[in-house]
């Protein structure tokens, strides 16, 4: 008889249709409780989904004892009786910030899954919930407090978000299975185990559903950021054709729907709202000119309507006026 964990686990699977029967699945697992996890309920289901599983381990050679983890994986793997994948991070990456090796995986994610097979990852409910407190503190806007989804970038998917990390190792000890842990995980020079360690703990302490509070929260919050995609696909359709639109009906617009507007046009660059926040009060005032904007565009306005273009493209047509 299937355990809650485990009906838990293929009803959410199910009700998102992440994994869609007879999918070719590459499991992401570093050792750790979490992959390892979400590796044996994969397992579990395969059949039952007509799943075709392999295992992927990513070294990324940035401690001593990583060659044992990928040992520890590639047993697994052998255990299951399922394929086994390496990908080795090279040397002159190993001394790369935490966002730019989650870059490399994102590639090597990218490239394992391709048009064919779906890459799955470990991240739980407590990774969703530290991710949003990370995002308020660093002021985030909707986009970045909606944050980790179940769909992640191409292939990759999250079929245990909805589950916590001690929900799945209090399962895999009822099951007997070993993990191992990253050392790394416990340093608290990373602000993500700052806050692991001592503020998820505190915000059990006052309320036991704190993770789960906290990760339903992101979920809504990413529900309302792909409702503001809409609307702002909807409004470029709408109100912006050839990158166009008249003043007046850009200062109707919401301020959320103007920035995000912006920032579209702008082809949706990482970084540059301060550019962006300026230009749209620029634009309110219903100035005459150009402003520049982030990702290397400019808006350019004669009081009655403004355009969007790349800075260079622009320049280049006064010019040659």
């Amino acid at each position: 008889m299937a355990s809650d964990v485990e009906l838990g686990f293929i009803s959410s699977v199910r009700r998102r249709r992440l994994l869609p029967r007879g999918s070719r699945i590459a499991a992401a697992v570093s050792g750790g409780g979490d992959s390892v996890a979400m590796l044996l309920l994969l397992s579990k289901f395969a059949s039952h989904m007509d799943w075709t599983l392999s295992v992927l381990h990513i070294d990324h050679h940035t401690r001593p004892g990583s060659a044992s983890d990928a040992e520890f994986v590639r047993r697994l793997a052998l255990t299951l009786d399922l394929p086994f994948i390496l990908s080795e991070l090279q040397p002159e990456e190993t001394g790369r910030s935490e966002g730019e090796l989650s870059a490399a995986r994102a590639i090597i994610y990218q490239n394992t899954g391709g048009k064919d097979r779906l890459v799955t990852v470990g991240h739980t409910a407590d990774d969703r919930a530290e991710t949003l407190l990370m995002r308020l503190l660093s002021g985030s806007g909707l986009r970045g407090l909606g944050g980790m989804g179940h769909f992640g970038n191409g292939p990759v998917r999250r079929p245990v978000l909805d589950l916590t990390r001690q929900t799945l190792r209090d399962w895999l000890r009822s099951t007997g299975q070993e993990w191992v842990e990253d050392p790394t995980n416990e340093f608290p020079a990373h602000l993500r185990n700052r806050i692991r360690q001592t503020v998820l703990p505190a915000l059990i302490e006052v309320d036991g559903g704190g993770v789960k509070g906290i990760a339903r929260a992101a979920e809504n919050l990413s529900m309302w950021r792909d409702a503001a995609d809409w609307l702002v696909e909807k409004t470029l359709a709408l109100s912006f054709p050839g990158n166009v639109c008249s003043i007046e009906e850009y200062c109707l617009l919401p301020e959320a729907v103007r920035l995000g507007v912006l920032w579209s046009l702008c082809g949706r660059p990482r970084g540059g709202r301060t550019e962006i926040e300026k230009a749209d009060r620029w634009l309110l005032l219903r100035s005459k000119g150009s402003h520049q904007l982030a990702g290397g565009f400019m808006v350019t306005s004669d009081g009655a309507s403004l355009t969007i273009g790349r800075t260079d493209t622009i320049r280049k047509n006064r010019e040659d006026d």
